[in-house]
């Protein structure tokens, strides 16, 4: 045999296991992970869920915590401060009632945003993936309003879709 035949008999069967291997893996999709330092690999995903949750502190005491799916924490959020306001405003005469976009906290406050993904897959009945955690301290002069807590969340959540999106959506 020639030597030019067997370059492409060789060229043949390695393009031969190169297409084996990619038809294999758009078969059986192998979706790992970074849990904990751990790599995980899920094998095939079946259902996978972001599960956000808002918590607003100050001085060491939970003032609220909002958990919701992350299409839905902003609208989740926003129903529970128009509730702390229309329940602050049964105190108050009428012309002193308070609305979302002026209403604020009188003290320190620290917002912890936080996100992780429940992925269902061939290799785990459920498991938990943190995706991302946020403090952030905001002091009583800040006068921080309850629409820039929305925006806030907004933009978190805006973050986050896209951070799943591009790297941890592992169903189409």
């Amino acid at each position: 045999m020639k030597k030019s035949n067997i370059i492409a008999i060789g060229v043949l069967a390695l393009a031969g296991l190169i297409g084996a291997r990619n038809f294999y893996t758009t078969l059986y999709p192998q979706h790992v992970v970074n849990i904990n330092g751990n790599t995980l690999n899920l094998g095939q995903v079946y259902s996978q869920n972001l599960l956000s949750t808002v918590t607003i502190t100050a001085d060491g005491a939970t003032l609220l915590t909002v958990t919701s799916p992350l299409t839905t924490i902003v609208k989740q959020l926003t129903m529970e401060l128009k509730h702390d306001v229309n329940k602050g405003n049964r105190k108050l005469d009428n012309g002193e009632k308070m609305q979302l976009s002026t209403a604020y906290f009188n003290t320190n406050i620290t917002i912890q945003l936080s996100t992780f993904v429940v992925y269902k897959s061939q290799y785990y009945k459920a498991i938990s993936m943190p995706l991302e955690s946020v403090a952030v301290s905001y002091t009583a002069k800040d006068e921080l309003q309850f629409n820039d807590i929305i925006e806030l969340a907004q933009r978190y959540q805006n973050k986050i879709q896209q951070t799943f999106n591009n790297n941890y959506n592992f169903i189409d």
